[in-house]
């Protein structure tokens, strides 16, 4: 549907129109002026598509209206009305970009085509101002992520072409000396607030608002931003002189400027001459400078000139760090403890690392690696394999973004390995009195002895006797010769053996001591037993 503005001075050709035009396009909303001033005044109100005008009128004609008609950002036409006495006027109004023009009186049949001709210029014109709409988009959207990679390509060191080059140094604005400010935003570890979407764009815009006044040219990428708003890093380079008070008075107000659960920190590269030939390099320090605040969570600003971080520092864990976990976790330490233990560990190997400090991913690594190996050393519970640990402990590892957050990852992970201990330990336990079970059914008729079956377990044969009888609620003796007379039965009903030969096969030398076992415990001799099954059978 269309807006059309109808403006003409008289009265009845103003009504005729107008009903001409409802007749011909119902759903059109009409509107009415009677003359280039009113119709200026509605035009300034609202948006009109099609306007059609009269050119003799009184306080602003035709023309007049039309020139002073001021820009539409939508396709508009206009159309004028003419008698034959004005046809040099619309010929002037053509000159002036009217769309077409009709002689009065107007003739429906040819206004009805005038219709058309407008409503398809008006189509044509929609449609390519909505292509062009998408395209500025699209341009909008591809463009920064195009100035992203040209960027990043330079920051890794990356060959460039010479058209890239140049326009890398018409990105930045500058050529010659200046330094790199790498921009973190991090969510606090401890925070219970969700995290933000979308935080380093309104970083970006802040930082750059505050260095604006330091003067020289400003250039800043979003370097990448974690799922869900966690973390997020920025990436500046500028040749404004910058004082380090400068800085931290800039990082104190982008910290005002953001949720109270996020951290700001900045690292600062070295001055350097040609920023374009050392981005890579400046980046590099920008990067180590800021690690720093891995193990320094007072201070936000890290200059590259005076960092403790080592690129080169490695740290070297041995048995001796091995020895100090495993004992923590074999004797059960307190979690209290137990974090004491993870910060003598990392006192131990930050100390023997020397003054300066290693990056924070190669300390996580060599903590990841004493742990995986401990993990190894010990007895684990059959529900719970040693990699799939290692991959939790690996995860917990990675998002430790402090000294202290280390720390008490390591405390969590030695307390989940000592648990994960005992357990398998009470399960060894709990399955070693079925392997006793089974090894007294098989071996029955041997000359079983609580000393000899402890041997074979490697248990202390005192303290078999009371596991044992912990376990089944009855002695290491009377469960042996349960299980004989269990067999004693099956053997006197199944077979005609001797009494004498039953005997012996159930591990007793000594019929006569076979006969007074088995009336203890069943009333009857093993001969009279016999008698009363078979005829029981029988019967």
């Amino acid at each position: 549907m269309y807006n059309i503005l109808l403006v003409d001075d008289e009265p009845g050709h103003l009504a005729g129109l107008s009903k001409m035009l409802q007749k011909l396009r119902p759903q059109y909303a009409i509107s009415t002026a009677r003359n280039g001033k009113e119709a200026l005044s509605k035009c300034r109100e609202q948006p009109f598509q099609l306007i059609i005008s009269d050119i003799q009128m009184p306080l602003m004609n035709g023309l007049d209206f039309l020139e002073q008609l001021p820009p539409s950002n939508q396709p508009q036409k206009f159309i004028y009305l003419s008698g034959y006495d004005y046809f040099d006027y619309a010929q002037k109004a053509i000159g002036l970009g009217t769309f077409d023009y009709l002689l009065k009186p107007v003739d429906q049949e040819k206004f009805a085509l005038v219709l058309e001709k407008a409503e398809r210029s008006l189509k044509t014109e929609q449609e390519a101002q909505l292509e062009n709409s998408r395209l500025a988009v699209k341009l909008n959207t591809i463009a920064p992520l195009y100035r992203s990679r040209v960027m990043k390509e330079w920051l890794h060191n990356q060959a460039l072409s010479k058209a890239e080059s140049k326009e890398l140094e018409e990105l930045l604005g500058f050529g010659g000396p200046g330094i790199l400010l790498l921009t973190e935003i991090r969510l606090n570890s401890r925070a219970t607030s969700q995290p933000e979407e979308r935080l380093l764009p309104r970083i970006q815009q802040e930082l750059e608002a505050c260095l604006a006044p330091s003067g020289g040219a400003i250039s800043s990428i979003p370097l990448h931003e974690a799922e869900g708003g966690r973390t997020g890093r920025l990436i500046t380079v500028t040749n404004a002189s910058i004082s380090a008070q400068q800085l931290q008075a800039i990082q104190q107000k982008i910290q005002q400027a953001v949720p109270s659960f996020y951290q700001i920190t900045i690292g600062v590269s070295r001055q350097e001459e040609d920023v374009l030939a050392s981005a890579s390099q400046m980046y590099v320090e920008a990067g180590l400078a800021l690690s720093e605040s891995f193990y320094d969570e007072v201070q936000t600003v890290f200059h590259a000139w005076q960092t403790k971080v080592s690129a080169e520092l490695t740290i070297k864990p041995d048995a001796r760090h091995e020895a100090m976990l495993h004992e923590a976790v074999v004797h059960g330490q307190e979690q209290g403890q137990l974090r004491l233990t993870a910060g003598e560990l990392l006192h131990k190997l930050l100390g023997e690392a020397g003054s300066g400090l290693p990056r924070p991913e190669r300390l996580t690594l060599s903590v990841q690696k004493l742990l995986a190996r401990l993990s190894e050393s010990l007895t684990m519970p059959e529900h719970q394999t040693v990699e799939e640990w290692g991959l939790r402990m690996e995860r917990a590892l990675g998002e430790a973004d402090s000294l202290g957050a280390l720390q008490t990852v390591i405390a969590e992970q030695l307390g989940l390995l000592a648990s994960a201990h005992a357990e398998a330990k009470r399960e060894h336990k709990e399955q070693l009195i079925y392997k006793c079970i089974a090894y007294i059914d098989e071996h029955y008729m041997d000359d079983l002895s609580l000393e000899s079956v402890a041997a074979v377990f490697h248990f202390n044969a005192s303290y078999f006797s009371q596991y044992f009888k912990s376990k089944l609620n009855i002695n290491f003796s009377q469960y042996v010769t349960q299980v004989r007379l269990t067999k004693a039965r099956q053997l006197l009903e199944s077979s005609n053996d001797k009494i004498y030969q039953v005997a012996g096969s159930l591990g007793y030398h000594d019929v006569k001591y076979f006969n007074r076992v088995f009336k203890k415990e069943f009333g009857l001799t093993p001969e009279e037993y016999r008698s009363i099954a078979r005829h029981m059978k029988r019967s």
